[in-house]
């Protein structure tokens, strides 16, 4: 007998500001999807699925997000979508830099500023 194909449901746009807030903000803590898993009662796999927008989450699994994330709920649920989406690359390349910075070290600071600073001098690219 053939198995039937699941029509795979399109959804909501706040769905998907939601997967790219909580992928964004897992990334910015250092955290792995079993880690964020781990700490939210949840399968790895069902924080691929969030973080991809195949699935809208439940409020109490967004709360059990948002406590172990250390993150308030309305910062899981955008109100409005983001208008630039380089906004949300400046927003995340600021947090990785800044988790970065944080505990980084004297040799790492070392390796790190001559980068910045060629990164700097360059000619600014067309966006």
């Amino acid at each position: 007998m053939a198995r039937s194909r699941k029509k795979r449901v399109q959804q909501a746009d706040v769905v998907q500001h939601f997967a790219a807030k909580l992928k964004e903000l897992r990334r910015n803590r250092g955290f792995s999807q079993a880690t964020l898993s781990e700490a939210a009662s949840v399968s790895t796999s069902y924080i691929t699925r969030l973080e991809n927008g195949l699935v809208a989450p439940g409020i109490d699994l967004v709360a059990r997000l948002a406590v172990a994330l250390g993150v308030a709920i309305t910062d899981l649920l955008p109100s409005t979508p983001p208008t630039d989406p380089a906004d949300v690359l400046r927003r995340q390349a600021r947090g990785l830099f800044e988790n970065l910075v944080a505990g980084a070290d004297r040799e790492l600071l070392q390796m790190i500023c001559p980068l910045l600073a060629r990164l700097t001098e360059a000619p600014a690219r067309n966006q």
